[in-house]
């Protein structure tokens, strides 16, 4: 591509087919043609009508692309799993087409702006997000790129498989059991938005022997999420651990590295995930719970690996609340 500076009064061909590099204004000061817009030859009698003495101009080489053209193009090879490209202008965001759990290959994403021209940006992997949120925003920052830069990034995203992807959550029935049900709204909230139905609310015995019969009972009810309130997670005799151990349950983690919600745990039993809710759990604030279920949702379970690494981004505080959970 070649940079050029004109004058008024020229030839027709030295304007036509050449890209704006600045905004064209009327007498008045209005808005006749915005940088980054091809010269046509219907535009030539606006363009004489115009305020300018000089104007600055891309000629476009062999295999060059136009900006807007090039941002389509780099949006469409970034579309994958749940997301779908919106043109705004010069930016082509990326929006979640439902509900789900924000999928961000970082080490991709990371080559392809490190490609010249290229600027590629997302709200953080894993994610909690809303059906047509934004979730990334893909533009090409000069007024033109050349064809084998598009075509690198084309490279890596295929190679990646997915760069962007949008995780939709699959729902399971919820059993609770707890002592104090004066939370439970807020709970079944933050489960609805989710589309987690909560099938019943079980008053949390006090003996562990009525307890494990009390989740037998449910076992075969289709719910696939069992939440215990009222458990306390530095007891190893606590009658809901001693319950667990009787059916054969599979403790996964107690303790997690988040705050709020340290002392959430997690186990399995059969085909049903057991979570245990501390306190702060129930109510609406963002706590371990908020990060635990939407990977469970979207993925099936969360590895040891992965309540590993929530500690990363693991101080939690209200001003996280609405963009961790992706709700408007």
């Amino acid at each position: 591509m070649r940079a050029l500076a004109v004058q008024r009064g020229v030839e027709a061909g030295e304007l036509v087919g050449r890209v704006l590099c600045h905004d064209i204004r009327g007498p008045g000061n209005e808005m006749v043609f915005r940088k980054g817009h091809s010269l046509r030859v219907e535009d030539l009698a606006r363009l004489a009508e115009a305020s300018w003495s000089e104007i600055h101009l891309i000629e476009l080489g062999p295999g060059d692309i136009g900006q807007r053209e090039a941002g389509q193009r780099l949006a469409d090879i970034l579309c994958c799993q749940g997301v779908q490209a919106v043109a705004a202008g010069h930016r082509h965001v990326l929006k979640a087409a439902k509900n789900g759990l924000l999928k961000i290959d970082v080490a991709a994403l990371e080559r392809l702006n490190s490609i010249p021209g290229i600027a590629v940006y997302t709200l953080g992997n894993d994610q909690v997000v809303a059906k047509d949120q934004v979730v990334a925003d893909a533009q090409i920052t000069p007024l033109a790129i050349d064809g084998p830069s598009l075509e690198a990034a084309t490279t890596i995203a295929g190679e990646s498989g997915s760069v962007i992807r949008v995780v939709p959550f699959v729902p399971r029935d919820t059993v609770v059991w707890t002592l104090d049900d004066r939370h439970l709204t807020a709970l079944a909230e933050k489960l609805r938005w989710f589309g987690c139905p909560v099938r019943e609310v079980v008053d949390l015995p006090h003996d562990s022997r009525t307890i494990a019969e009390s989740m037998e009972s449910h076992a075969g009810s289709g719910a696939a999420l069992f939440l215990v309130s009222g458990s306390n997670a530095l007891d190893p005799l606590d009658p809901v651990f001693e319950a667990l151990r009787s059916l054969g349950a599979t403790m996964q983690r107690i303790g997690m590295p988040v705050h709020p919600g340290t002392l959430l745990w997690i186990a399995s039993w059969r085909q049903i995930t057991i979570i245990g809710l501390p306190t702060c759990g129930l109510g609406t604030q963002l706590t371990a719970f908020d990060l635990v279920l939407p990977k469970l949702l979207a993925e099936g379970k969360i590895d040891d690996e992965g309540l590993a690494g929530l500690g990363h981004g693991g101080i939690l505080s209200p001003g996280t609340a609405q963009a961790a959970r992706g709700r408007s």
